[in-house]
């Protein structure tokens, strides 16, 4: 089944009659780990609504200050607002490992304290990869401060089967105790049903970017790919094809490489790596050993640049063994490109229509992803086609939708003080999904 792209999730109620109007004031609490570019205008949004009092509570400020990132290995520090725009607060971490990789980076007990103190009316929690989230649970069941969950879990992938059947049980036992689960894609849905979450509690909150932005600047860079090129330092007169991200082993990088490798001989072409990692060595080294000349790895480039590049491209790859989503997707498809991803990444049953706007191939197979550049590459008619369907597709991934669906979720949960929704006064979303 694929995720709803106009309305709730399957099964999905809604409130009518006196409190669908009354538009309360609900007090929110947001906990997330660190600013992300992806999340900020979406938090300015949820601000600015008149049924929200929205304070969000960061464990680190990461992203919003240069510091390093140990995945790209450079120093980081997004260049467009993250702050701005609604009311936070920054937690203070007590871990004695803040810098390492694991479920103690944060610990932030305060948490508990914040939530008995503010008796909020909804806690959204962002994941549940560190003490931290956890602290934060408990503190809601002891405030009695409904949880609603947005995480990026998916049944993709295998683990050991002791570990797998432990998460099962411990998730299970989280799960029947949140209040909604807001799922970002069809995978992150599926996985809410299999832990036992009632198919009324989940609603629809895609994961997206800022199609508004990016659109825009895809209509003034539109006519300028030469142009981009020559200022980029890009091959121009032939296609282009585009890797986002970071140049590390779970992205596969390694396979386009050799995919592009397999087809550039038949498809005159240039691959462009943008982005920054442990990979870049392997990468430049292969490309030199195989004499590919048009292979070029950008580094780090931030936000307010970024839009050049895709504009800049003809097809966009995403070849990650380990994705929860894959917001490069959207980026890229806002700017009307066909898209290629592997079967593992999140985002592949919701943004890639096979065929329509792009392909999805088996992980790690990489004749199967030379199969897909050489159709994209041989065909330019077809690619653009497919990113005419890329936009229409990518447009209802977006922050009007997320906002939507936070509604709704919050709609489902009575405000503090009032009583809770009487079963008639729910009805059947009639545009459910089908």
């Amino acid at each position: 089944m694929r995720f709803a792209t106009r309305s709730r999730t399957p099964g999905a109620r809604r409130i009518v009659g006196a409190e669908a109007t009354a538009a309360k004031r609900r007090r929110v609490a947001y906990l997330v780990s660190h600013p992300i570019q992806y999340q900020a205008p979406l938090l300015r949004r949820l601000s600015a609504h008149p049924e929200i009092d929205l304070v969000v509570y960061y464990m680190d400020d990461g992203g919003a200050r240069r510091r390093l990132d140990p995945e790209f290995g450079v120093a980081v520090q997004w260049d467009v607002p993250l702050l701005d725009g609604y009311a936070w607060r920054l937690l203070r971490n007590r871990s004695p490992w803040p810098d390492a990789d694991h479920f103690l980076r944060f610990v932030h007990p305060e948490i508990i304290a914040v939530l008995r103190r503010e008796r909020y009316d909804a806690l959204i929690v962002h994941g549940y990869a560190h003490a931290t989230e956890w602290l934060a649970f408990a503190g809601a069941l002891a405030s009695r401060t409904p949880v609603l969950l947005r995480g990026e879990s998916t049944l993709l992938g295998r683990r050991p089967l002791w570990l797998a059947l432990a998460r099962r049980v411990v998730l299970r036992a989280l799960l029947r105790r949140i209040r909604a689960a807001l799922a970002i894609g069809t995978l992150n849905y599926a996985f809410y049903r299999a832990h036992g979450v009632a198919e009324d509690r989940i609603f629809r909150v895609p994961y997206a970017v800022d199609n508004d932005r990016f659109r825009a600047e895809a209509d003034r860079l539109r006519g300028r790919r030469d142009a981009l090129r020559e200022e980029l330092g890009w091959p121009r007169g032939v296609p282009v094809i585009l890797y986002v991200g970071k140049l590390i082993p779970r992205k596969r990088p390694m396979d386009l490489l050799e995919a592009y490798a397999r087809v550039v001989a038949d498809h005159p072409s240039a691959l462009v790596f943008l982005g920054e990692g442990s990979e870049r060595d392997r990468l430049e080294a292969e490309a030199r050993r195989r004499a590919l000349g048009h292979v070029l790895i950008t580094g780090f480039v931030n936000q307010t640049a970024i839009a050049r590049c895709y504009a800049a491209a003809d097809l966009l790859v995403l070849p990650s063994s380990h994705e929860p989503w894959g917001l490069a997707l959207n980026e890229g498809m806002c700017f009307g490109l066909p898209v290629v991803a592997s079967s593992m990444v999140g985002a592949a049953p919701d943004l890639v229509r096979d065929g329509e706007n792009g392909f999805v191939y088996p992980v790690g197979d990489t004749e199967a992803l030379a199969r897909a550049l050489a159709a994209l590459l041989g065909d330019p008619d077809r690619r653009r086609r497919m990113g005419e369907r890329s936009r229409e597709i990518v447009q209802a991934f977006s922050y009007d939708a997320d906002l939507r669906g936070i509604l709704e979720a919050l709609h489902s949960i009575a405000p503090r003080g009032s009583a809770a929704p009487r079963r008639a006064d729910l009805e059947p979303d009639a545009r459910g999904a089908r």
